[in-house]
C-alpha cells in the first residue's frame, strides 16, 4: 500500500445511524475508490452491526461478534476484534459493565451514547439515563436524553437501573471503552463477515456458523468483499447480482463459498465479506458507480470503506513546489 494513500471507514452523513449512498460518502470524503461497508440495522437508527472504530475511537459496538478488518498506517489484519468497556463509580470504585456503544438499548443493558450518535439517545421511557459532562453526572432522565457535546449519556434498563441509584447528580465517574488484546494499535476497525479466507484457506463454513449467519443470506446474491494479497495489496471486490424476470436481465450473484474461491483466484490470502445485496456498490473517482446495483439503483448504506490520499493532490503539489 502506498504511503501517500489511506484506507479507512467513512460514516454516512458523518454520523452513526444515518444512510447515504456509497458514491456520495466517497465524494464527500474525496475518495479515489470506495465500496460499501458493514452490515447495519435495517430500521432507524441504521447502526452498524458489530464494532466500528475510526481514528482510534470506538463509535459502535453491538452484541454480534464477527470478523473485522483492522487498519493502521503500516498493517492490515483480519479477525474478531476484542473490546472492553466499563464505567467506574469514583466514590465506591464499583465497575459498571458496558453492553454496547451507540446502538438501540435492549432489555437489562447499559449502553453509552456519544455525540457521534446525534443530539439525543432516541430511547423510550423505560430506562434511567445519566447525562455526563466532564466526568460528572449533571442530569437524570428516563429516555430520549440530550447528548452533551463534551460528554456522553449512560442508558440503563431493567436490573441495570440499580447502578444509577448510586450515581446522583454531582457524582463523579470515569468511562473506559476501547479495543483490547492488540486491536488498540489499529486506527480503524470495521466489522464485516463471514471470514472467507484465512492464510489462503477457505473458512466460510465454520465462519458462517460461528458468526451467526443464516437464512436468505446464504444464497446467491450481489456480494462485496475486501481481501489482502501476499504482497500486502488491498483488494476491493464487488460481484453483481440482479433480480430479473428473464435470464437476459437476471444476474446470478455468488454464494459466500463462490466469493471465497473468487478471492483466492484474485490472489488474496486473507478476506472477509461485507454487506451485500442491494448495498453492494463500487465507486471509482472519475467513473462513479462501476457496478450495476442489484435493485437497479444505488441504495443508502450506513458506512463505506474508502481509499483516498492522506492529503489532497493540490496540497501535495504545493508541498513539492515549496521545496523547489
Amino acid at each position: 500500500m502506498s504511503s501517500d494513500i489511506e484506507i479507512r471507514p467513512a460514516l454516512a452523513r458523518g454520523a452513526v445511524g444515518r444512510l447515504q449512498r456509497t458514491s456520495v460518502i466517497a465524494e464527500e470524503n474525496n475518495a479515489l475508490a470506495a465500496i460499501n461497508g458493514s452490515f447495519f440495522n435495517r430500521d432507524y437508527p441504521y447502526v452498524p452491526v458489530g464494532l466500528l472504530a475510526i481514528d482510534g475511537k470506538v463509535l459502535t459496538k453491538s452484541l454480534l461478534e464477527r470478523t473485522a478488518i483492522g487498519i493502521s498506517s503500516n498493517e492490515v489484519v483480519f479477525g474478531i476484534p476484542k473490546f472492553v468497556g466499563h464505567v467506574v463509580n469514583d466514590s465506591s470504585r464499583e465497575k459498571i459493565p458496558v453492553w454496547g456503544i451507540n446502538r438501540p438499548r435492549k432489555e437489562n443493558e447499559a449502553i453509552i451514547y456519544t455525540p457521534e450518535y446525534g443530539t439525543t439517545t432516541k430511547t423510550n421511557k423505560n430506562g434511567v439515563e445519566l447525562i455526563i459532562e466532564d466526568d460528572m453526572v449533571v442530569g437524570i432522565s428516563e429516555g430520549a436524553s440530550p447528548i452533551p457535546e463534551n460528554g456522553y449519556v449512560i442508558s440503563f434498563h431493567g436490573w441495570t437501573k440499580n447502578y444509577a441509584d448510586e450515581l446522583p447528580p454531582g457524582a463523579r465517574l470515569s468511562a473506559t471503552y476501547k479495543l483490547a488484546d492488540g486491536w488498540d494499535k489499529y486506527d480503524h476497525v470495521i466489522t464485516g463477515g463471514p471470514r472467507l479466507l484465512m492464510e489462503r484457506k477457505i473458512v466460510v463454513s465454520e465462519s458462517l456458523d460461528n458468526e451467526n449467519f443464516g437464512g436468505d443470506v446464504l444464497g446467491r446474491n450481489a456480494r462485496t468483499a475486501v481481501g489482502l494479497s501476499a504482497n500486502n495489496d488491498i483488494l476491493f471486490v464487488v460481484v453483481e447480482g440482479k433480480k430479473g424476470r428473464s435470464r437476459r436481465t437476471r444476474k446470478r450473484g455468488a454464494t459466500y463459498q463462490e466469493l471465497a474461491r473468487l478471492m483466492q483466484d484474485l490472489g488474496a490470502v486473507e478476506a472477509i465479506g461485507l454487506d451485500g445485496g442491494g448495498s453492494s456498490t463500487m465507486y471509482i473517482k472519475g467513473r462513479e458507480v462501476v457496478n450495476l446495483p442489484s435493485e437497479g439503483y444505488e441504495q443508502g448504506v450506513s458506512n463505506a470503506l474508502i481509499i483516498r490520499y492522506k492529503t489532497s493532490p493540490q496540497s501535495q503539489e504545493a508541498d513539492t513546489t515549496d521545496k523547489k
